[in-house]
């Protein structure tokens, strides 16, 4: 960021640009699984990615070296965030409007903290923590109730198929987020998150080829310019906006981001794919928002450490 803003304006375009950049992801992944089969986006998001934080790195005069025993982890991990995540996410968003899906992603710091409370040296949760996670179950319930009493709505594909992948990916994403954190990683930010983006990419190349998507593939201006934006302003920008928060803001403030990127998706699907959510949908919304809010906040004194090891995961 410029050197002559003031650190409160820094801060608030920080704020903004996660917000909004990330909360604006689930848009841009509708756009471009719309046009190309889900493998070829999340190949093309993370080479792009992968390429430009490499750049960055290599124009910062530092190495792309990571310490001995590293690599193989950031792989896994990138795997986790990046392949697993994200194909789930693009292909399940091909069943369900954006804004719905985002909601059911934002789940993943429940399904984190419920992890953590069976893995060995795992962290305990709250009673409060206990209360997010079940208002967590009822909103999703809440959310998948329309479609259980086989009145889905238009845009909604195979719904209950559709949220059964984006729990998936959710877990991907929590599980990557947990081992992130156990890993301890030691190289810089930046090199770390272009290993996980670089080791993501070769894999989803892999099952591009594999599945033959090239041969499905519509290169549209739309879908082109939605990989665009994800890999650089939800990637690139979040991650820096995020890494800059962490270093400058109480962490409590900085994990409202859970809860606030499924209300900006929200917005943004009605707004501009005139998506539209049933009156037990918007009950759901409300449910699942509080949930998660419940959780972070009630995790919130250990979060910063789980967070900076994750940076990389500024995909969503």
């Amino acid at each position: 960021m410029s050197p002559n803003l003031s650190q409160r304006t820094r801060i608030v375009l920080a704020f903004a640009s996660v917000y909004f950049f990330w909360g604006s992801t689930y848009l841009a992944i509708k756009i471009a699984g719309t046009h190309l089969p889900a493998p070829l986006v999340s190949a093309a998001r993370a080479s792009l990615s992968a390429v430009l934080i490499a750049l960055i790195v290599l124009l910062r005069g530092k190495s792309l070296r990571v310490p001995k025993g590293e690599p193989w982890k950031l792989v896994l991990v990138g795997v986790l965030f990046m392949s697993a995540n994200n194909i789930l996410l693009t292909w399940g968003e091909k069943m369900v409007p954006a804004g719905f899906a985002s909601l059911i992603v934002c789940t993943m710091p429940i399904m984190v903290a419920v992890l953590e409370v069976f893995l060995p040296r795992g962290e305990p949760l709250s009673a409060r923590g206990w209360l997010g996670t079940l208002l967590g179950l009822v909103g999703i319930l809440a959310l998948v109730w329309p479609s259980l009493r086989g009145a889905p709505q238009e845009g909604y594909s195979r719904p209950l198929l559709g949220v059964g992948v984006l729990l998936l990916a959710a877990l991907a994403f929590a599980v990557g987020s947990i081992l992130s954190r156990r890993f301890r990683f030691q190289a810089d930010t930046f090199v770390a998150t272009g290993w996980q983006l670089g080791g993501a990419a070769i894999v989803n190349w892999c099952i591009v080829l594999a599945g033959g998507n090239m041969r499905h593939a519509m290169w549209t201006w739309n879908g082109v310019t939605a990989i665009v934006y994800l890999a650089i302003l939800g990637s690139l920008f979040g991650l820096v906006a995020f890494t800059y928060l962490l270093q400058h803001v109480p962490v409590g403030k900085v994990s409202t981001y859970a809860f606030v990127n499924p209300v900006i998706a929200v917005l943004l699907g009605v707004l501009l794919l005139h998506e539209r959510l049933t009156k037990e949908e918007v009950g759901g919304m409300a449910i699942i928002i509080c949930a998660v809010a419940i959780v972070v906040l009630s995790r919130s004194v250990k979060l910063k450490k789980e967070m900076i090891g994750t940076a990389g995961e500024a995909v969503e």
